[in-house]
């Protein structure tokens, strides 16, 4: 199958990267609704990015798409990922939708965002999963983030941990972010090989990952 996958990097829709104004600079002067709005504008303007992007592909024949990291930016990145799932899913429904989350927990830098009715900052991945699938994502990953100051089995348990809770209460298949400082490896570009094949195997056996 040809699948498309990308991060929606809702953070470089910022100045200087991007056309919007960083909302941190209203934030350290506590202009919590311009801060807001920013975050909101941002939001709005990725998941039309998203939604031109699966449009041009589905009608070249791609059979799938990825959002890899998302909520990297907080739960405006979330909200508007969520929402473009929806938006993908309303025009195009036989074009499976796969969500890899940015980690564990959603970061509340707007903190009155929510979806379907529920309050989207500080979500963890049992949470997260079931309002990903209401939005009508196919798969979906959980992402939990290696202290790099914590050894290997360590970060593993807690991978393992928040990826059965979501796994036993979600209604889609799970899979688990796994790589370079995620889903219990460490943090280095090539991880050993004995971590590597511990903590696949994990995730599948223990943490009942079945979306992979």
């Amino acid at each position: 199958p040809l699948v498309y996958g990308s991060q929606p990097n809702m953070g470089m829709y910022y100045h200087p990267t991007g056309p919007v104004e960083s909302p941190s600079d209203y934030l350290s002067n506590y202009d919590f609704d311009k801060a807001f709005a920013l975050q909101e504008e941002a939001a709005q303007r990725m998941r039309r990015d998203i939604l031109d992007v699966a449009e041009q592909l589905y009608a070249v024949g791609c059979e799938a798409i990825n959002l890899d990291t998302a909520a990297s930016a907080g739960d405006a990145d979330f909200w508007g990922c969520l929402s473009v799932v929806a938006d993908i899913k309303a025009k195009m429904p036989d074009l499976p939708v796969e969500m890899g989350m940015a980690g564990e927990m959603v970061m509340g830098l707007h903190g009155r965002l929510t979806y379907d009715g529920e309050r989207l900052a500080g979500m963890y991945p049992h949470q997260q999963a079931q309002v990903a699938a209401r939005a009508g994502v196919d798969v979906f990953g959980v992402a939990v983030n290696s202290s790099t100051d914590r050894s290997t089995p360590y970060n593993l348990a807690r991978t393992v941990t928040f990826t059965r809770a979501a796994a036993e209460t979600s209604p889609i298949p799970i899979h688990a972010n796994s790589g370079m400082g995620v889903g219990g490896m460490p943090m280095t570009l090539l991880p050993p090989v004995g971590c590597s094949t511990r903590c696949a195997k994990a995730l599948v056996e223990i943490g009942k990952a079945d979306g992979l």
